[in-house]
């Protein structure tokens, strides 16, 4: 499912593969990792002023994520938030750089609010990865109900924790065996994911699931064959 240069997904519109960089985009081929080393410097984050980036994600956690998709051989992503763009572009930037072989990948962040959508489209016009990803301001109920490829990994951030236990079971079933679900900062987000967390953490459930030490705690699912 690869996404065009307009953003737009198969059976959506027009498609092109990204199986190989698009011509134009190769004198840019380090500009993400350029973008997000400036991005936590302290004095280098001017898109956010006070919402510096790591209470969106981590850098520890971007690296991860990172690591994730390329150890997973992931070709979907599905993103519930984005961070303002910031956890688009290392996921989709994971994406880009993967193995020819791997065929096409493709990364949808959902954001709840527009104004969020708004930036995250413009941290990935400044980080040079805009036509990677497909920022979408709706609902991902819809999209997740046409979908007939597999999730690989998905991300879930705040702005979905309300909908994150209606939404678990659709993303289990489009979610391939051996998928991820990846929720970081869960030591303030306990209360707010509480029926989330007990699903993923359930002895007899289909996950196994590990808390780890990064980012405020991060939630990582594994869904069992």
């Amino acid at each position: 499912m690869p996404i065009s240069d307009s953003g737009t997904l198969r059976g959506f519109g027009r498609t092109v593969s990204h199986s190989t960089p698009i011509a134009d985009d190769r004198p840019f081929r380090h500009r993400p990792q350029v973008f997000l080393d400036a991005l936590y410097q302290p004095v280098r984050a001017p898109l956010w002023r006070s919402r510096r980036p790591e209470r969106l994600l981590s850098a520890d956690c971007g690296r991860l994520l990172r690591q994730m998709v390329d150890v997973s051989a992931a070709r979907l992503v599905v993103a519930l938030g984005s961070a303002d763009g910031v956890a688009a572009v290392w996921l989709a930037d994971a994406l880009r750089e993967a193995p020819v072989g791997r065929g096409d990948r493709a990364l949808i962040a959902f954001e709840r609010d527009a104004g969020a959508a708004h930036r995250a489209r413009a941290t990935l016009r400044g980080a040079g990865i805009s036509r990677y990803v497909d920022i979408r301001h709706d609902q991902p109920t819809r999209l997740l109900g046409e979908l007939d490829t597999p999730i690989d990994l998905v991300l879930l951030l705040e702005p979905f924790d309300a909908d994150a236990a209606a939404l678990l079971p659709q993303l289990t079933a489009k979610l391939r065996p051996g998928g991820i679900l990846i929720a970081p900062q869960i030591q303030r987000r306990q209360r707010a994911l509480a029926d989330w967390l007990a699903s993923v953490r359930a002895p007899d459930g289909p996950y196994r699931s590990l808390s780890l030490p990064i980012d405020g705690g991060l939630e990582w699912s594994v869904k069992q064959p």
